[in-house]
């Protein structure tokens, strides 16, 4: 396989085997399959590979050789520095032909063994779009043909003829009908085109000779406040001078 680099001097290898139609029921597609948590997993495979100096400045190519001859599906991890790419390998006579109806989110799934030349019955097929909840399945019939209705979204088409004989396809056209955009919120009321915003509320005004007179009276209770309170103070000053005693008094 292609593994492609820059300024990266080596880079760790690692294969793991895996059963792909286990993996793609946990991640319901093959796009999160490399993301799979492999801690305590020994791999099928290891190997320290020297890229070069780590100055290329450029991007380069370099065929890794994997020493897998058992037909199956293999997870392939390379990690150098504090970078990480993975891949995802079959060894299979496998092969599937997929026809999407893009209207009607119709998959017509076949498979043939392309080393016996013919067309596969009794594999078992698992198809699901990006935005289906649930797989369909279902076995091949002697055509090799298996057809899943009600795809939406992008197709993920995977197939299993023996333990470690897969097959799987990824498709790129949006299948079935658009998804239906989100409620407008029931707070603020939609605006149709070509509508005139809805007027807002208007706010009650107060009468000019109203409004004046309210200021008026709250101007003279301050005032008569304030008079209060100096009367209060003039009447303590008297009564403290009436108490006093004069000094010569005092001997």
């Amino acid at each position: 396989m292609k593994l492609k680099f820059r300024n990266i001097p080596t880079c760790d290898v690692k294969v793991y085997r895996i059963d792909l139609m286990k993996f793609s029921l946990l991640k319901r597609n093959l796009g999160g399959i490399t993301k799979i948590n492999l801690a305590g997993i020994r791999p099928h495979h290891e190997a320290a590979v020297e890229l070069g100096d780590g100055k290329d400045y450029r991007d380069r190519t370099r065929e890794l050789a994997l020493p897998l001859k058992d037909e199956g599906a293999y997870l392939v991890v390379c990690r150098g520095e504090n970078l990480h790419t993975s891949g995802l390998v079959l060894l299979t006579p496998l092969v599937v032909e997929v026809q999407e109806d893009v209207p009607s989110g119709r998959v017509r799934t076949t498979v043939k063994d392309v080393v016996a030349d013919r067309y596969r019955k009794d594999v078992h097929v698992k198809v699901i779009g990006s935005r289906n909840a649930d797989f369909i399945s279902g076995p091949t019939d002697l055509r090799g043909v298996f057809v899943a209705d009600g795809i939406q979204g992008t197709s993920t088409v995977i197939a299993q003829a023996e333990p470690s004989r897969y097959a799987f396809f990824r498709g790129q056209a949006e299948l079935g009908p658009a998804p239906k955009p989100a409620p407008p919120s029931q707070s603020t009321p939609q605006q149709k085109p070509g509508q005139a915003a809805p007027a807002k509320p208007a706010e009650k005004k107060m009468p000019r000779a109203s409004l004046e007179q309210d200021l008026l009276e709250g101007l003279q209770k301050a005032n008569t406040m304030i008079q209060g309170k100096q009367v209060e103070q003039l009447k303590s000053m008297y009564k403290s001078k009436q108490k006093g005693v004069k000094a010569q008094k005092a001997f």
